[in-house]
């Protein structure tokens, strides 16, 4: 992973990502991460685009983000949440600590 210095700021992490998944396959999602307007849980708002057909993801249904010490932390409408490390080629890989299939997030 890139240092998490790379990544200063919640708007510097703000925009329109793809949402990729094992290899870096593109899943036809998209994901806008606003830093301005408030999602789930006081955190920043996170909008699914509506013509997602990845079923993981539409059931996660991200509605809220935040920057955590370096971190996304991708939050679900339910609540539950995925935490990303910023990788050397600028996306956001999930923790594959935290179980589950290689979810991956590249800027747009």
């Amino acid at each position: 992973p890139a240092p998490a210095d790379a990544a200063k700021s919640a708007a510097s992490v703000a925009g329109r990502y793809a949402v990729l998944r094992e290899e870096g396959r593109d899943t036809g999602c998209m994901v806008t991460l606003d830093d301005k307007g408030r999602g789930v849980q006081g955190a920043s708002k996170a909008v699914l685009a509506p013509a997602c057909r990845d079923q993981g993801i539409v059931i996660f249904d991200p509605a809220g983000w935040r920057f955590d010490k370096g971190r996304l932390v991708l939050i679900a409408r339910k609540g539950h949440s995925a935490t990303f490390d910023l990788q050397a080629n600028g996306a956001w890989l999930k923790d594959p600590k935290e179980g589950g299939k290689a979810l991956g997030l590249k800027k747009l």
